[in-house]
């Protein structure tokens, strides 16, 4: 003889066709959201960080020059010709990439330009443009100060030196130039 089963899931609400009242009100959950929205600023649920448009000027200036003294600590440690840290500046390189971590930790990235391509319209400022045998297009050929992002948000435009290649018409001084 065969019984009649019910499913688990019906037999948890009497009629599972029936319509919940309106009155039934989740109170307790509007009220720690609306909890944490005073205390923290934001929705519970939000998991992203938004970055603050109030952000002091003062705060933002002093992470731009942590920033830039960074990179020019970091520069001055590497051999030019290898561009490897010199042997003696190894100890102190591992202080300056903890900083750089930290100010990555908040959201600024330091961007050193030095043998990209340039384009016109990229937000650098051109400080000197040099005349170069061999390259067929514009390259940086150094950056003097680098572009610092904070959020991907440009907040220092770099400053760098272009690379640029010998017209055909160009005098014969820089074609051949004398040591």
């Amino acid at each position: 003889m065969k019984t009649e089963r019910t499913p688990k899931f019906l037999k948890k609400h009497k009629d599972p066709f029936k319509i919940r009242s309106v009155d039934i009100s989740p109170e307790k959950e509007i009220t720690d959201l609306v909890r944490s929205v005073i205390r923290f600023g934001t929705s519970a649920h939000r998991k992203e960080d938004t970055p603050d448009a109030q952000v002091p000027a003062p705060y933002v200036k002093a992470l731009v020059s942590i920033a830039t003294n960074v990179w020019r600590s970091k520069k001055k440690m590497m051999d030019a010709a290898t561009g490897e840290i010199r042997e003696g500046m190894k100890p102190v390189d591992r202080h300056i990439e903890a900083i750089r971590r930290n100010l990555l930790e908040v959201g600024i990235q330091i961007h050193d330009h030095t043998g990209e391509t340039y384009d016109e319209g990229q937000p650098m400022k051109v400080i000197a443009t040099k005349p170069t045998r061999g390259p067929e297009r514009q390259h940086v050929s150094e950056t003097l100060l680098p572009s610092i992002f904070w959020n991907n948000r440009l907040i220092q435009n770099g400053e760098i030196e272009i690379a640029t290649p010998l017209l055909p018409n160009a005098p014969t001084e820089l074609q051949n130039p004398t040591p």
